[in-house]
């Protein structure tokens, strides 16, 4: 029977994730009520790229120590943060549109 181990930073990866999400869910239901959304969009994406790094870096040192279960939360959070980008996206709309021409 293999031992799974199980630790408080992998669960605190899944958190920190899942209150991101939460934040990004609030920007895009509330962008008009933001004073300014586009700063609090780059400071959101910055937020979740420090994140994805130490994600990146926990499974990095934890390796096989890691256990399934624990990578597949940790997945699902990041793939559950992945599918709220899309929404932020359509919010943006960029003040001046160039075409390129040929």
């Amino acid at each position: 029977m293999a031992i799974e181990n199980f630790d408080e930073e992998g669960l605190l990866k899944v958190i920190k994730t899942f209150e991101l999400s939460e934040k990004i869910t609030k920007l895009t239901w509330n962008w008009n009520n933001y004073s300014d959304s586009i700063r609090q969009a780059h400071e959101l994406m910055s937020q979740g790229q420090k994140l994805f790094l130490e994600i990146s870096e926990y499974e990095q040192r934890m390796g096989s120590n890691l256990s399934m279960y624990q990578k597949n939360k940790i997945d699902e959070a990041v793939e559950d943060l992945g599918k709220l980008i899309p929404y932020m996206k359509n919010k943006i709309m960029p003040s001046e549109i160039f075409e390129k021409t040929d």
